[in-house]
């Protein structure tokens, strides 16, 4: 088995499975502490910025069909990105296990990583799907995005920057909580964790914000 795991066309998954489960350890010793997942990862790992922000027009429009397809708002992104390496890193495995156990070699790390990445995205919609219905939710609480500006919110993954945006959640009237993507409305402002924001525009993949300064 430990063979099979660090062969160099498996190694990549393995990586993945690992990452996962290093996830679900930080939010069980988040838990054990009283303290957010995102707070632990960032105390625990080198800073990491989630640009997201697209190069043109185009591209940010496949962008935001990506995000509200994998369900993005409905449910947390570590909970999408713990979707996505567990399908990404069980669909490699399994592939390159077949591939050997068929035609006794793995598939080259490029060639596997690409089909395996491909053949996840459905599995990671339909894990996220069922996180979405799960997750508790009020029906009478449907509210439009444009609501959302003059929210408070609190930073809770990732640092926010000019065209780097990072997560962010708050809690509406009726005590759904939402997560956003956020950047600020100003050049050479950062927000970090645990920074508290108002939104103050709408963006096509998420919102700006100001420091909330109460």
């Amino acid at each position: 088995m430990t063979e099979f795991l660090f062969a160099g066309g498996v190694f990549p998954f393995t990586v993945a499975i690992g990452i996962m489960f290093a996830i679900a350890l930080l939010e069980g010793v988040g838990m054990l502490i009283g303290a957010g997942l995102s707070e632990v990862i960032e105390s625990l790992l080198p800073d990491i910025d989630f640009d997201i922000n697209p190069p043109d027009a185009s591209s940010t429009g496949l962008f935001t069909k990506l995000l509200g397809w994998m369900y993005y708002g409905r449910v947390p992104v570590l909970i999408i990105l713990v979707c996505f390496l567990t399908a990404f890193g069980l669909t490699g495995m399994t592939m390159q296990a077949f591939i050997h156990g068929l035609l006794g070699f793995y598939l080259p790390s490029l060639i596997a990583v690409a089909a395996a990445l491909f053949a996840s995205l459905p599995f990671t919609r339909g894990f996220t799907a069922l996180m979405a219905r799960i997750l508790p939710k009020d029906e009478t609480s449907a509210i439009s995005a444009e609501d959302f500006i003059g929210k408070s919110a609190v930073i809770t993954l990732g640092t926010a920057r000019q065209g780097a945006p990072a997560e962010a959640k708050f809690t509406d009237r009726f005590g759904q909580t939402h997560y956003v993507m956020v950047e600020p409305d100003e050049t050479g402002v950062e927000f970090t964790p645990q920074d508290r924001l108002i939104l103050s525009e709408k963006t096509s993949i998420g919102y700006l914000a100001i420091k909330d300064e109460q």
